[in-house]
């Protein structure tokens, strides 16, 4: 236990080291001690940009790895979908259109998951290749999803019929490539 502590206390480091400016630069706040940080949104009240270094679970095969994933929050969506009081700025809380991993934006997009148990060294240079994900692919998706056309959709507190139709599509389509 205490080993794996010592890694997540490298990775919390080159976190605040290496991400921590450049969110700060961007206008995010990190949200307490976790690996979320948030920014408000230009197009209306409460709705945030999310970035969080999710941490692979112990009993999963994504063990010593994190991931980071990008999002809104829509508060009004946020009722809708969880059927209470507002859950609060989370990923889980976003839609399922307007979260994305940063994995996705590589070349060959694919579900990347970083080792974070591997040296010091190698950390810093996954850092180095996580930042510049963030500055090329992932800043610029928040420019580009969150639009007032999305506030206007996602921020209603229900779900939109284009939404609905697309998600039986996807789902479709998955079912289609399983056979």
């Amino acid at each position: 236990m205490a080993k794996a502590s010592g890694h997540l206390s490298l990775l919390d480091g080159q976190l605040k080291d290496a991400i921590a400016p450049l969110l700060d630069e961007s206008g995010f706040s990190r949200a307490g001690q976790t690996r979320l940080w948030l920014r408000p949104s230009l197009t209306g009240k409460q709705i945030h940009h999310l970035v969080w270094f999710q941490i692979g679970e112990s009993a999963s095969s994504q063990a010593g790895r994190f991931t980071v994933e990008l999002g809104l929050y829509y508060p009004k969506y946020d009722r809708f979908c969880n059927g209470r009081e507002l859950f609060g700025p989370g990923i889980a809380a976003c839609h399922f259109d307007l979260r994305k991993r940063l994995g996705f934006f590589l070349v060959k997009p694919e579900d990347k998951w970083w080792p974070y148990n591997n040296g010091e060294e190698q950390l810093m240079k996954q850092m180095a290749d996580v930042r510049k994900l963030l500055v090329s692919k992932g800043l610029p998706w928040f420019d580009e999803t969150d639009t007032p056309a999305n506030a206007a959709t996602y921020n209603t507190g229900k779900l939109p019929e284009p939404d609905r139709l697309r998600r039986e599509a996807r789902e479709q389509a998955l079912a289609a490539k399983k056979k």
